[in-house]
């Protein structure tokens, strides 16, 4: 007779992943799947499967939503065993899972999940009504200076994999009486770090915190450079720092005309996929969006955290953006706007970098002379071209330029030595 399985995980890969695993087997079937707490809850009250496995955290709102669940499937459905999967390699999340004397439930951490035997085996387990615990958890716990030897002697046989029928049998006792000494040993076990509820209330509110944090730093990342939130997350001091950088800057060919013919829901979308595309790219080749300004994008590479081939890595970017709009032209992407087409500016040079503006408004950027030729060269760049300033050029001998000879560029009395980029065109 085939285990009935139940399980919840918000990613889609993930949960896939488990159930073609958990499919291929002879005596477990997939009956049902939740992308969130509340779904898993309704799935295992219509269901009632003989195991639920879950992660530790899911929609809505990425906590414990899996040991939440876990305890309460158990207190309404007795036959339900509950497997959470976890990425916290801490003992703390196990105890908070079976710190309240339930049996049938398991805590396994998910790098296992591409060891099968390993859920597999916690599955039959707690289908049976036994408990699991991860064997690199039960292995630390077990090495706790504050564990009896009796504990450790379960502890152990836990971490090496042992079911309830295995350590019955090298104890000479049955399983019902192993169940009760894990049991036992994990109310001890929340015990020791204070009552067992509130231990466990200690730990959500904790994990809820770190939480908050990590969405409110996501949250962040959509307004400002990811590397400048990372730095405010850290607490470095946010400076003025004179750097030598490369700036990009790309502007899509003739877009003011194009928008005429456009609705503003259309231009919005419009740009939103070209800007989007561009994003990924330049994030790919480690520089930092600056700006977006219409359908134009700023990015620098080297700031604010410096490195030593941002001339280099601004060139492959420009490369590679402009063959990424190659790629959505020949797709449709504009539908009848046909084909757009991209200039793209870039120039090394020092800068200033930091953190301007006022009035309780400040924003990440840098300024400097280096910036205007940047800018300019940009202007010089027909639809589909990279033009580079001699010092980036200089600085990344490795990509094939050709010269266009020097550019009198506006706000500058000195011409600027260019130079045209050659690529592989699409």
């Amino acid at each position: 007779m085939s285990i009935r399985v139940v399980l919840g995980e918000d990613n889609v890969l993930v949960r896939e992943g488990v159930r073609a695993l958990l499919d291929s087997l002879e005596d477990i079937e997939v009956v049902g799947v939740a992308a969130d707490g509340p779904s898993l809850l309704a799935e295992a009250e219509e269901r009632r499967p003989d195991v639920v496995v879950t992660d530790i955290k899911m929609p809505p709102n990425f906590q414990l939503e899996g040991i939440d669940c876990a305890h309460e499937i158990r207190s309404k459905h007795p036959q339900t065993g509950v497997v959470v999967l976890s990425a916290h390699d801490d003992e703390a999340y196990a105890i908070a899972l079976l710190g309240h004397g339930q049996s049938g439930l398991a805590y396994l951490l998910k790098d296992r999940i591409a060891q099968g035997d390993e859920l597999v085996r916690a599955i039959r387990e707690v289908a049976h009504g036994g408990s699991a615990v991860d064997p690199l958890i039960a292995e630390r716990l077990s090495g706790r200076r504050e564990t009896a030897g009796a504990d450790r002697e379960i502890l152990d046989m836990m971490g090496r994999g042992l079911g309830y029928a295995d350590m019955a049998e090298a104890l000479g006792t049955t399983q019902e009486a192993v169940d009760r000494r894990v049991s036992d040993l994990f109310g001890r076990l929340a015990a020791t770090a204070g009552e067992s509820g509130a231990a466990v209330d200690e730990l959500k509110r904790l994990h809820a915190a770190v939480v908050d944090r990590a969405s409110a730093a996501r949250t962040l990342r959509s307004y400002v450079p990811s590397q400048f939130a990372e730095k405010l997350e850290s607490g470095v001091a946010l400076t003025h720092e004179e750097l030598e950088v490369t700036v990009l800057f790309s502007d899509i060919r003739g877009f003011s005309a194009i928008a005429e013919q456009l609705s503003a829901a259309e231009i919005a979308d419009v740009l939103a996929r070209h800007l989007g595309a561009m994003a990924e790219v330049i994030a790919e080749h480690g520089g930092t969006i600056d700006k977006f300004a219409g359908d134009a994008v700023m990015a620098i590479f080297g700031a604010p955290y410096p490195f030593s081939d941002h001339a280099a890595q601004a060139l492959r970017c420009a490369i590679a953006m402009q063959t990424k709009q190659a790629e959505l032209n020949h797709d449709g992407w504009s539908g009848s706007l046909g084909e757009l087409r991209m200039g793209v500016g870039i120039n090394t040079g020092m800068v200033i970098a930091g953190t301007i503006g006022g009035g309780g408004r400040l924003e990440y950027t840098v300024v400097g002379d280096a910036v205007n030729v940047a800018q300019r060269l940009q202007s010089e760049a027909a639809g589909g071209e990279i033009v580079a300033s001699v010092s980036t050029v200089t600085a990344a001998p490795e990509v094939t330029v050709e010269p266009i000879g020097h550019r009198q560029v506006k706000g500058r009395q000195e011409a600027v030595e260019a130079f045209r980029v050659l690529y592989e065109k699409g």
